[in-house]
């Protein structure tokens, strides 16, 4: 049979373990809303960018028209990095075709002097 002071002593350790379990969950709980707050209020502030269209040219590389702050780029993206190969201004054409908008570009790199 148990004895009296063997009862209070695992009472009180079972108490102890339930209070620093109920601290860690907090903490956690914490640290989670703080890093939700911190990401929408990041989020809030820089600049929307977002990726219109994207076509492997690759098994490794990529180009995408990109739109940020109101004008669209051509990027090319592969095992090397990303680079930006150019402005498109295709704005007033919304629902242009990758397609016609890669083509217009590769015109302008085949004939610079013409957009000029």
């Amino acid at each position: 049979m148990v004895s009296a002071l063997g009862a209070a002593s695992l009472a009180s350790a079972s108490l102890s373990l339930l209070v620093i379990l109920a601290l860690l969950a907090g903490a956690a709980w914490l640290a989670k809303r703080l890093r939700e707050t911190r990401g929408v209020l990041r989020r809030g502030n820089g600049p929307q960018i977002s990726i219109i269209a994207s076509r492997a040219i690759g098994p490794q590389a990529s180009l995408m028209i990109v739109e940020a702050e109101g004008q669209r780029f051509l990027i090319g993206a592969g095992r090397g990095g990303v680079t930006a190969i150019g402005a498109l201004n295709v704005l007033n054409a919304p629902n242009a075709d990758f397609h016609a908008v890669l083509q217009r570009a590769e015109q302008g790199f085949e004939n610079p002097e013409a957009g000029a």
